[in-house]
């Protein structure tokens, strides 16, 4: 009976000890709440950047006949392919802090796979999303007309970067089926996941809603290293965090990036032109009044409540 007691006391001190090392203590300090603010995103960026050289100098050394040659005459092709891949391995290694994010008390074990709490973090955002089809449908809509008009306006602006052409050259050498998968759910998913999904939700612990879009858009922009990029990428990023914080579902900027990236890569394999000041201010109008239909939207929502 007594070493019964002793394992029941063993075992409940266990489990205390336990708990008290997942509790973190409270960030004050502005060096802590930086810190765990920017660490996914400097983590990400660096394993991305390290599996990029490691793929670049591995395939190659890949001992099958002709591929030198292969490499050498798709070097676009593969540079594309390899970021691509780069970037899923550098969202795997913060997997578990967006889904940390994502989740709230009560909805998932925290202790268990990630694999499966992000199997229950996808159910509970479907599951989320039943009622909330409209406004979708319209961050879709704000995603194609934001992008087109702000593709058009950098175009007539001549905003210009060697480096930018280099990029450009490179994600319009691959085949139309692949850049769909790599620019319309690849690239969408990784830089969400780490932007919205982590940075964004991280910093409203500690600030409001108008420096987290200020500050994650700007980040946002300049990852993407170019002028014109920088620009067009810093609106979609305050577009895109707005409908997080307007729809309450981290579909929508997801499902904004994803639209975005969809019909402008789609329109440039198609070499359509339509660059004009009409056309852009027509775009610009259109995503101006879904913007304010979402925001009109949200506080009809909230009042509701």
């Amino acid at each position: 009976m007594i070493n019964l007691c002793k394992a029941q006391i063993y075992n409940i001190w266990k489990g205390v000890v336990s708990e008290m090392a997942k509790i973190q203590h409270k960030r004050e300090k502005p060096l802590e709440k930086a810190w765990y603010i920017v660490k996914p995103f400097l983590l990400y960026t660096v394993v991305k950047t390290v599996a990029i050289f490691s793929l670049a100098l591995l395939l190659p050394s890949i001992p099958i006949a002709g591929l030198d040659a292969w490499v050498e005459n798709h070097s676009m092709l593969l540079s594309t392919t390899i970021n691509g891949v780069a970037a899923l391995i550098g969202v795997a290694v913060v997997l578990r802090d967006f889904i940390k994010e994502m989740s709230t008390v009560g909805e998932m074990d925290i202790d268990s796979g990630v694999i499966k709490q992000l199997i229950t973090c996808m159910r509970n955002g479907i599951n989320n999303c039943k009622d909330k089809a409209f406004s979708l449908a319209a961050v879709v809509s704000l995603g194609i007309s934001a992008a087109l008009a702000l593709n058009i306006f950098v175009e007539l602006l001549s905003v210009q970067s060697e480096k930018y052409d280099n990029v450009e050259a490179i994600q319009y050498s691959v085949p139309l089926w692949l850049g769909l998968i790599l620019y319309g759910l690849v690239s969408p998913i990784a830089e969400e996941i780490i932007f919205r999904g982590i940075t964004y939700n991280r910093m409203k612990r500690f600030f409001g809603i108008v420096p987290c879009v200020i500050v994650t858009s700007l980040l946002f922009g300049g990852f993407h290293a170019n002028l014109p990029q920088f620009l067009y990428g810093t609106c979609m990023g305050v577009l895109m965090a707005l409908v997080y914080e307007w729809v309450k579902t981290f579909a929508a900027p997801l499902l904004l990036h994803m639209a975005a990236n969809i019909f402008i890569f789609v329109l440039s394999f198609v070499e359509l032109e339509i660059a004009s000041w009409i056309m852009g201010c027509v775009f610009a109008v259109i995503a101006a009044v879904l913007v304010y239909c979402l925001h009109r939207g949200s506080k009809k929502s909230c009042s509701s409540f």
